[in-house]
């Protein structure tokens, strides 16, 4: 019988668990103390983590630093009274509780951990709860934080600090506990500046000791796409002129077109950002007779109604937000070749605010993203760039719904990014890629041309950027293949911590899970649940994010959210749950036995 990880299930039973300062009992629950116990050793192993041996990250293994992960009733009834006494202290808060819309009974509630009124980078915690009684606890908490929250820097002066490092502050500095590499606190100011870069900088020295981006990268008339398909695209008109704004769908889309002017698009971005600057009709794409010839226009509008329709009639989802937010898109926001030879004239150690700009305007180019909502009335908003070295922009279906994703997360599981391996990036980028190539699947008939549905993220745009069935096929520059198995996790700081190159990892498994298949590196073999029932996946992925996954998790607390989603969906015995677990196991995500390694549970 083969482990994927180091202690079988017999030795969880005995073994001791870890505790830690302040937690109810045992952070990591045995086998002995599961609820489903009576089921089968699939599912001992699937809903018990046995993390005995130390998580795979650096920088999780730090003192006071706790992943939480756990179904058991008894470490669950402690876990409510501690839960409950932090909620009276104000150390745990409620920012987000959510029902779940196919599970009646079911409720699941996001908590942030405060210190001191200050709240802490790097925590959050999910609770779910069926007929008011708890049912699992995700996520990461820090203890013995020690730490004097009188910040040396006064507001003014950490927003000159934060205005010399390369763009104007387009929000108000705030302070956090930011957890260091080194096993302890920093009282820090976080603030964005007009690139979108969110900084954290020392409270008393102003050395910035982390930063992430906010951007995440990648009446009817008819148009005519990129790869000259016909398709009717939703417009409204006003005095004969007809423009990209869709109001047929209860979430308004619409398309910008920027006409290449960088300045325009930089002050349109920021505006929307900051939300003091609303999309206005001189924004909107344009057409004088509604028969639109503009494919980037086309490919971009379309394929947000189609991602809004998937999300709607798949998850129950409305728009972005869940709310029927409003929905930007930027395209034809940049000229490739002015920006990158304007670049160019820049010499290697310029700093001046004119090379910064043109660096970060140069990363634009060559990318689709998202812009997370700098303010509460915003959505975010996309920008769809056209590399020079591509003839066509990055419109692609896939693409888009990829970004749209983006922001279904950041109002769902929200995940942030951490140091290297960035594993929350990756799981980012990854659910993008589950719903950029299920939207394509919904849209689009199965097949290799183009046009069709597959397992490749981008094949549209000419440029294959990942690929789900067999990721090593693909190369990523200074990186090489594409990981097919967590043994494979990139630790190092390139690509921003490994979010789009470990993101295959999941992706992987996702494919796994509908089609089957024998994964490359394992060896093992997976039974999927077959083309036809490729909901069922998708459908346990969208309520993991909505409703388990909390906003740290990395690859293991992802696979047990999956796991849990799939039994709370459909049971524990069904062909979902047995094709996932045996998918998490084939690309080593499992830390305990599962179906594959027990034999066949249903």
């Amino acid at each position: 019988m083969h482990h994927t990880r180091q202690g079988s299930i017999q030795q969880s039973r005995s073994e001791p668990t870890r505790r830690w300062a302040g937690a109810p009992g045992p952070v990591i629950e045995s086998a002995a103390g599961s609820r489903w116990g009576h089921r089968c050793i699939l599912l001992i192993a699937i809903l018990t983590t046995t993390w005995l041996s130390p998580p795979p990250v650096a920088a999780q293994s730090n003192v006071g630093r706790h992943m939480i992960s756990t179904i058991a009733p008894t470490t669950l009834r402690a876990w409510d009274v501690t839960i409950a006494g932090q909620l009276r202290s104000g150390d745990l808060r409620i920012y987000r509780s959510t029902a779940n819309r196919f599970l009646s009974n079911q409720h699941s509630e996001r908590l942030a951990q405060y210190h001191r009124n200050i709240p802490v980078y790097g925590a959050d915690l999910l609770r779910q709860t069926r007929g008011g009684i708890t049912t699992a606890v995700f996520g990461t908490l820090f203890t013995n934080i020690d730490i004097d929250t009188m910040a040396g820097l006064s507001p003014e002066t950490a927003r000159a600090t934060f205005e010399n490092l390369g763009g104007s502050l387009i929000d108000t500095p705030t302070l956090w506990i930011l957890p260091t590499s080194d096993s302890s606190y920093a009282l820090t100011y976080r603030g964005t500046l007009s690139n979108f870069r969110t900084l954290f900088i020392d409270a008393h020295s102003g050395k910035v000791l982390f930063e992430y981006s906010a951007l995440r990268e990648q009446t009817i008339g008819h148009g005519t796409g990129q790869l000259g398909d016909k398709r009717k695209i939703s417009t409204d008109s006003s005095t004969g002129t007809y423009r990209a704004r869709d109001r047929a769908r209860p979430a308004e889309l619409r398309t910008l077109d920027m006409n290449f002017d960088a300045d325009r698009f930089m002050t349109r971005a920021n505006g929307l950002f900051r939300g003091d600057a609303p999309t206005a009709d001189q924004d909107l794409a344009v057409d004088t007779d509604n028969d639109w010839s503009d494919g980037a226009v086309v490919d971009t509008h379309t394929a947000m109604g189609w991602t809004v329709d998937y999300l709607y009639t798949h998850h129950d989802w409305n728009g972005i937000d869940g709310q029927n937010g409003a929905i930007d898109a930027f395209v034809h926001p940049l000229n490739a070749t002015d920006i990158v030879d304007q670049f160019q004239q820049c010499a290697p150690d310029d700093s001046s605010d004119e090379c910064e700009l043109l660096e970060f305007l140069r990363s634009l180019v060559d990318n689709a993203a998202y812009v997370s909502p700098g303010n509460s009335n915003s959505t975010g908003f996309m920008i769809f760039g056209e590399p020079f070295f591509l003839d066509r922009p990055l419109t692609a279906v896939d693409v888009v719904a990829h970004e749209m994703a983006h922001g279904v997360t950041f109002f769902t599981a929200r995940l942030g990014d951490t140091g290297p391996p960035n594993e929350p990036g990756a799981l980012n980028e990854a659910f993008s890629d589950v719903i950029g190539t299920a939207v394509e699947f919904y849209v689009q008939p199965p097949g290799d041309d183009e046009l069709n549905a597959d397992y490749l993220l981008g094949e549209d745009i000419g440029l294959v950027v990942r690929s789900l069935s067999n990721p090593g096929e693909i190369i990523a520059p200074r990186l090489g293949p594409y990981p097919d198995h967590f043994s494979k996790l990139y630790r190092g700081s390139l690509n921003r911590g490994g979010i789009h190159f470990n993101a295959t990892i999941l992706g992987h498994a996702y494919y796994l899970a509908i089609e089957g298949g024998r994964n490359r590196t394992s060896g093992r073999s997976v039974t999927g649940v077959g083309s036809a029932n490729r909901g069922q996946i998708e459908r346990v992925f969208f309520n993991a994010w909505e409703h388990l996954l909390p906003r740290f998790a990395n690859f293991r607390v992802a696979a047990d959210c999956l796991i849990q989603s799939s039994i709370d969906l459909f049971g524990a015995s069904h062909a979902a749950t047995v094709a996932l677990a045996e998918a998490l196991d084939a690309v080593g995500i499992r830390d305990a036995q599962t179906c594959h390694d027990a034999g066949d549970c249903r």
